[in-house]
């Protein structure tokens, strides 16, 4: 297998279209794609911005699909759910589709769009992806950053799947190390701290959502 890790997607290499890859934004968007899927939702719809979201929307009953998403951090004016993963309940999500579109995780799902596989990462699901990239001959890490610069707790999530050198680094101080990021406290002062709680679950969510023609699914 060779390896690849991008700490952000605008890093990515050419040759994408050869290898297998894996999205990576703990601070939420994979978490949240990760436990919606858990939670029983029927695909997700990534958008580029909100006229897309809307545009993907149109076709589907009020009771088949929800729009969700986030820009700066907080939920889109209009849309019924945010990027808070604790959202995305069985009672909302169950057999819907889920239109979403984020400041940083779905810009990077748009930069793999070429890859020849594309799976969500975040530590819900560590174990579960590690075990679906093993035997891939070529493997790139995209880790979405935050608005464009990098993010420690998507490289540390890159890391444990690499081969948990970062995540040996920081063993038990794990936790309070990615609680303690520029990104993590401005989430928190903005009342999202149950957000970066639950994205620090390991393996909670022992699923691996796949994107393939524009649908992220199960």
């Amino acid at each position: 297998m060779t390896l690849d890790v991008f700490a952000t997607p605008a890093a990515i290499a050419p040759g994408i279209e050869k290898t297998a890859t894996a999205v990576i934004d703990v601070f939420r968007a994979s978490t949240t794609i990760t436990a919606t899927l858990a939670a029983g939702a029927r695909c997700m719809l990534p958008a580029a911005d909100v006229e897309q979201a809307l545009r993907l929307v149109e076709p589907y009953r009020p009771d088949e699909a929800v729009l969700g998403g986030e820009r700066d951090c907080v939920r889109i004016e209009g849309f019924a759910l945010g990027n808070s993963p604790g959202e995305y309940t069985r009672e909302t999500v169950a057999g819907r589709v889920i239109v979403f579109t984020t400041t940083n995780g779905t810009a990077a799902l748009r930069a793999v769009a070429d890859a020849r596989r594309a799976v969500v990462g975040c530590f819900l699901n560590l174990t579960a992806v590690a075990a679906d990239l093993a035997g891939e001959p070529q493997v790139a890490l995209v880790c979405a950053g935050n608005q464009g610069r990098f993010s420690l707790e998507d490289f540390t999530c890159a890391g444990a799947l690499a081969a948990r050198a970062v995540w040996r680094g920081l063993g038990r101080t794990l936790t309070k190390s990615l609680l303690a990021t520029d990104h993590a406290r401005r989430l928190a002062e903005l009342g999202f701290r149950a957000d970066l709680e639950f994205a620090l679950r390991v393996d909670s969510a022992p699923v691996v959502p796949r994107l393939a023609d524009g649908r992220i699914t199960r």
